[in-house]
């Protein structure tokens, strides 16, 4: 999982109602129905009153990051359901969750952010629910992306998941990497899993100058510069910091989704939820 800073996220329980209108009016979607893209069959129908939700502070590794369990907690919220932060941390934490009838629990540490249905054993990874759902807003906003040249900047956790959706949506996928070891076996990993045509970039300019659909799932600072962006570009970043340079972002703040949190846990709750979803 990113390491984010307090400052990340100590924001989202004021904004979070903005930042759901700003995603209706680049994507033509709410939060809510974007995650429930993101998860596919199943949970448009679901009703977020219906659950409790215990977010569990987790104290391990370099420790709990101050606000963290109350931006999960205000986005959870925001989308209807009935989220708590538990006063307990860890093994106490989560025995309150269990006390106290939660169905759903949340919890990171270092390493991992799950969220996971007590009553039926699934389980959903943030990493994965941050791909599907930046891909699926992605698409909102594109409107389509079959037969469009996507660049795929990041072929770690999230981007490799998220090739994997770009290409079910049809998009012919430019992946790029710093480590050419990790580009290279994404790439051949797309091409055997679907017909979808996909190809390496040597050259991160080369591959922004011909791809106007962006997915920036890396942690670089500013590795996009604002001369290899236009108005025609689009932009789904779920990578933290922002890899966009600040003229950049300037050029494509109108299409352009980034978040800390949002998307990722929206996406979770509602695959966590999803019919048939059970933990392998």
């Amino acid at each position: 999982m990113t390491r984010l800073l307090a400052d990340d996220i100590k924001a989202i329980p004021a904004t979070i109602k903005s930042y759901d209108r700003e995603l209706l009016e680049k994507t033509g979607c709410s939060l809510q129905q974007i995650a429930s893209a993101a998860a596919a069959a199943g949970t448009a129908n679901i009703m977020p009153a219906d659950y409790r939700v215990a977010v569990i502070p987790i104290t391990s590794g370099l420790g709990t990051i101050a606000g963290f369990s109350e931006a999960v907690c205000s986005v959870a919220c925001h989308l209807g359901f009935q989220a708590y932060v538990t006063a307990g941390a860890d093994v106490s934490g989560l025995s309150e969750a269990y006390r106290g009838r939660a169905d759903l629990a949340m919890l990171a540490d270092d390493r991992v952010f799950v969220a996971i249905n007590l009553k039926t054993g699934s389980v959903a990874d943030n990493a994965e629910a941050t791909a599907l759902g930046y891909a699926a807003a992605l698409k909102l906003m594109a409107g389509s992306l079959n037969d469009r040249d996507v660049l795929l900047i990041g072929a770690g956790q999230v981007g490799s998941r998220a090739a994997e959706a770009l290409a079910e949506m049809g998009a012919r996928l430019v992946i790029f990497d710093i480590n050419k070891e990790a580009e290279a076996s994404l790439v051949r990993r797309i091409r055997e899993k679907t017909a979808i045509e996909v190809c390496g970039s040597v050259s991160l300019d080369d591959a922004l100058k011909k791809c106007r659909v962006i997915f920036d799932a890396s942690p670089g600072t500013s590795i996009i510069a604002g001369n290899l962006v236009n108005e025609r570009t689009i932009v789904a970043a779920p990578g933290v910091p922002l890899g966009l340079s600040c003229d950049a972002e300037q050029v494509v703040k109108e299409r352009l989704i980034h978040d800390p949190l949002q998307i990722g846990v929206a996406a979770m709750l509602y695959m966590v939820l999803a019919p048939g979803n059970k933990q392998d």
